[in-house]
């Protein structure tokens, strides 16, 4: 019997939450499944910097960048979006004929990129339609009333009806529910399973090389981060200038500006953090990031899914700052979660350096909140 072939479309227009999060549903099912053969789509230049279970690879299509609500532009390339989405959707469409796999799973985004999977997803219903073809859903995408109508102007739901074999929402049914949300018609909530929020652990091994790196000696340690860092230079300028005061505390950072930060702002925030190295410990990107949350006292980001799943299930105070453009699925999480009492909260239009150290000084006196049944 051949090995069983499965075939990752992660969207990658903006930040590392998507192949993140494909990622870990990858090498998930590679531990279930030891024989398969892993092959993930993606224009994510930082993909092969992160640890890879053997039996996956990554086919490596022309990077585009989001420029704007359902608005691209190729991140490389001298050429119009129109071409490199062309590119992309042929060479996605290649992949799928000469791979031919037993399972296609597609992230968070049903038509791809500008519509770039269709003509995958009409090949494999029409000739190979035993091609199981799942979409992976995030727990919240944005409010409803953007998605609803978008959806059915892009006739979303009748192709999940039609090309979808099941959906996989990762996330919990209690905090989030897409199908009632997103009115989703029956038979597309049939297809629907609540797979939990989908995490990276730290192993002990990790956390204990770790510990050793940062020279410890009881003091409290924040870790902050901005994911891939392309809108996070506020949060972390704000972060910069509460540093001195935090130091005085007696309080250690470990700082991460992401891979996707442009060079200007970069250089700025290291012009700010580099002189107080004594108390910071400042990386341009690390891929492990979830390997210090273990040794965190109190955590500082912005709301994306990754970063917030895997703060709660290291059991971690943290303070959060959400996006709100161009989509709020960020202020939605923070705030169904602050709700909850789970973590804090600082709306972008509060944030300042008093801001964060009020919000973490509530976290490190409260130290890690209970937890609900949240199944990760």
């Amino acid at each position: 019997m051949a090995a069983t072939r499965l075939l990752f479309y992660s969207h990658d227009t903006f930040g590392l939450g998507h192949f993140r999060r494909s990622l870990t549903i990858a090498s998930h099912l590679r531990r279930h499944l030891p024989e398969a053969s892993i092959l993930i789509m993606t224009g994510l230049e930082a993909a092969y910097v992160f640890e890879t279970p053997p039996g996956i690879d990554f086919v490596k299509l022309p990077a585009v960048k989001k420029v704007g609500p359902d608005t691209y532009r190729s991140r490389h390339l001298h050429i119009s979006f129109n071409r490199v989405r062309r590119l992309r959707e042929n060479l996605i469409r290649a992949v799928a004929k000469s791979f031919n796999p037993h399972m296609l799973v597609v992230d968070n985004v049903p038509r791809g990129v500008d519509g770039e999977l269709l003509p995958t997803l009409d090949f494999l219903r029409a000739r190979r339609p035993q091609t199981k073809i799942v979409l992976t859903l995030r727990d919240v995408l944005d409010v409803p009333e953007e998605i609803v109508p978008q959806w059915r102007e892009w006739d979303v739901y009748s192709l999940l009806e039609r090309c979808y074999d099941e959906i996989w929402v990762a996330g919990w049914k209690d905090l989030f529910d897409p199908t009632r949300l997103y009115e989703f018609p029956a038979t597309v909530a049939g297809k629907t399973q609540f797979c939990g929020y989908i995490v990276q652990r730290a192993s002990r091994e990790a956390a204990a090389a770790i510990g050793q790196e940062l020279h410890l000696n009881g003091e409290p340690l924040s870790v902050v981060s901005a994911g891939g860092g392309g809108d996070g230079f506020a949060l972390l300028k704000a972060y910069a200038d509460a540093v001195g005061k935090l130091g005085r505390e007696g309080v250690k950072s470990v700082v991460c500006l992401g891979p996707d930060m442009p060079p200007q702002q970069r250089n700025e925030l290291k012009k700010r953090l580099l002189p107080q190295s004594d108390r910071v410990l400042l990386f341009d990107f690390r891929p492990d990031l979830v390997s210090f949350l273990p040794l965190a006292s109190v955590t500082v980001s912005m709301a994306g899914y990754n970063t917030v799943a895997e703060v709660l299930a290291h059991e971690k105070p943290a303070v959060v700052v959400p996006r709100v453009y161009p989509r709020r699925e960020q202020w939605l999480r923070a705030h169904a979660l602050e709700e909850r009492g789970l973590l804090r909260t600082v709306d972008p239009e509060n944030l300042s350096p008093a801001a964060l150290i009020d919000a973490m000084s509530a976290g490190l006196t409260s130290g890690a909140p209970p937890m609900p049944p949240i199944d990760f």
